[in-house]
């Protein structure tokens, strides 16, 4: 782990407060908490990151939630609202990081395992790109992907339309073969693998706000397999948001 701390590894956790889904989720509250802030918690809790920011946009819609990072004293940039790829660009740059580690904040259930697993693999396998996103073996709201700031900052040289700007790995992902790429599994059989535990819709902040509630996840770091044990004694409350699809991007449900 000492060798793996004298690599300059960076969280950057993407946010606005302009979805059209679900305006101003990042400050919906969890308990005394935010959703951001859970998502910031969560990242913190992994050791090898040389900081932990959130990346916004310049936007006036955004001004509310960058008072709030301000106030809780989380680290934040804001840059172009489409174009969130130079968001990550501009942050690599700016602190000349070799592994960026990308996290979405509508995921405050994440567990700090996976991230650090999704990191660690990476850089055992001197990757350049690392995530646990192409099988899915664990419930949707623990997505992670770590690539390295080189391999990030290439893509500035493709030929990107706007939709690659607008997710910023879909290059890599749609051309995964011109990529050292290294797939992150969980090695636990769980009972809930395609629960859905991310926020785009009341519906699901409703189940969210539920197990955060039930599991009194305000004191204590989320854990995966805690919450599968949860859904499987409370199965019914997957039927909270079992009506939502996934929004398609390239007609992949990433």
């Amino acid at each position: 782990i000492d060798l793996i701390k004298m690599v300059n590894n960076i969280c950057a956790i993407q946010a606005r407060m302009g979805s059209n889904r679900l305006p101003g989720k990042s400050l919906f509250k969890l308990g005394n908490e935010t959703i951001i802030e859970r998502c910031y918690i969560a990242a913190s809790y992994v050791d090898l990151f040389s900081s932990v920011v959130v990346l916004t946009s310049n936007e006036s819609k955004d001004d509310e939630l960058c008072n709030y990072l301000e106030n809780k004293n989380i680290n934040y940039k804001r840059g172009s609202l489409n174009n969130v790829l130079s968001r990550f660009s501009n942050v690599i740059k700016d602190t000349k990081a070799d592994n960026i580690v990308r996290l979405t904040g509508d995921n405050p259930l994440i567990d700090p395992e996976i991230i650090e697993g999704v990191l660690k693999k990476h850089l055992d396998n001197n990757s350049e790109y690392t995530s646990n996103i192409f099988e899915r073996n664990f419930p949707r709201g623990n997505d992670v992907e770590c690539i390295s700031g080189k391999t990030l900052l290439s893509l500035e040289k493709e030929n990107l339309n706007e939709e690659d700007k607008e997710h910023v790995t879909l290059f890599i992902r749609k051309n995964i073969k011109n990529y050292k790429f290294t797939e992150y599994k969980i090695n636990k059989k769980i009972n809930f693998p395609d629960a859905r535990l991310t926020i785009d819709y009341i519906e699901d902040y409703k189940l969210i706000s539920k197990i955060y509630k039930d599991l009194n996840l305000e004191s204590k770091k989320n854990s995966y397999l805690e919450i599968d044990q949860y859904l499987s004694k409370n199965k019914d409350l997957m039927k909270i948001n079992s009506g939502i699809e996934q929004t398609k991007i390239n007609n992949i449900s990433w």
